[in-house]
């Protein structure tokens, strides 16, 4: 028979058992601001890509498509084939699928995850989309492991920047995206929208009446009257200028056309995925 203390060490045992089961279900998803957000930052740190091609910074050179999605399609877990295409609109529902069902579910599980605010959450979301979303405790990430474990979260800044090689190499890419990554777990997220000013189309003038006209007195020969010269209406830029966080399929569902549209209206985009703020963009 038991005795007594063996009885209540075991139900204290029980019982912290169902606690961390309890608190592990009850995890919470990422904020939704840090999700919206971290999907248009990846779509300007992967760059679009319409058909799979050679992934030429990952080891073996897998495939990849759309919004840097590799090796096989996460909604259907389908391997990717060599080229294959893709749509923008598609290539971003991938990437949200992606997040919800492969990278959130491991980030979860990282100490204090609930704790963290909308840019804590961003970084790690874009560190895991970047490295693969199991990189808590693998080996190679010992450091960031045990910043986040001991809730270290002053060094993680400094922490991220470690991760800045591929295939053995320093890329400039990575560099950024770390130092990038570290201001946001930092400072937080940005306060100002990234999302492109509508333009204003300009309204027409009201039309001015005619000021009334005496009759002459004696009839006169009839004289040519002046051709009154109207204003032209001014219509709406054709010309956008691109800003910061566009891209191509932005610019065209704004102006409700399609990605084919607004190239053929810029014969001179050679690379859809390349074009930088300050470019103008035709759009009629």
């Amino acid at each position: 028979m038991k005795s007594f203390k063996t009885f209540l060490e075991e139900s204290r045992k029980a019982m912290l058992a169902a606690l961390a089961l309890t608190s592990a279900a009850m995890a919470a998803p990422p904020k939704p601001e840090a999700t919206d957000y971290i999907v248009d930052y990846m779509k300007q740190k992967e760059g679009f890509r319409p058909v799979a091609e050679p992934d030429k910074d990952a080891k073996g050179n897998p495939p990849v498509v759309g919004y840097g999605t590799t090796h096989v399609y996460p909604d259907t877990k389908k391997p990717i084939k060599f080229g294959e295409k893709i749509t923008p609109e598609k290539a971003e529902e991938l990437m949200r699928v992606s997040i919800e069902k492969d990278i959130t579910p491991k980030m979860e599980k990282i100490p204090n995850w609930d704790e963290m605010d909308p840019g804590k959450q961003a970084a790690l979301l874009s560190f895991g989309y970047n490295f693969g979303p199991n990189f808590y405790g693998a080996k190679g990430f010992e450091t960031i492991t045990k910043n986040l474990k001991n809730k270290e979260w002053d060094k993680v800044p400094e922490t991220l920047k470690m991760y800045k090689k591929s295939g053995g190499k320093v890329l400039r890419g990575l560099v950024k995206r770390r130092e990038e990554e570290g201001k946001l777990w930092s400072s937080g997220l940005p306060t100002t929208s990234t999302k492109p000013v509508q333009p204003k189309p300009v309204e027409p003038k009201p039309a001015q009446s005619k000021p009334a006209q005496p009759k002459p007195v004696e009839p006169k020969p009839a004289q040519p009257k002046p051709q009154q010269q109207t204003q032209p209406k001014q219509e709406p830029t054709s010309d956008y200028e691109v800003k910061s966080g566009d891209s191509l399929s932005k610019i065209a569902k704004q102006y409700n056309k399609s990605v084919d549209d607004i190239i053929k209206l810029n014969p001179d985009i050679k690379n859809p995925d390349r074009i930088k703020p300050g470019q103008k963009i035709k759009t009629k």
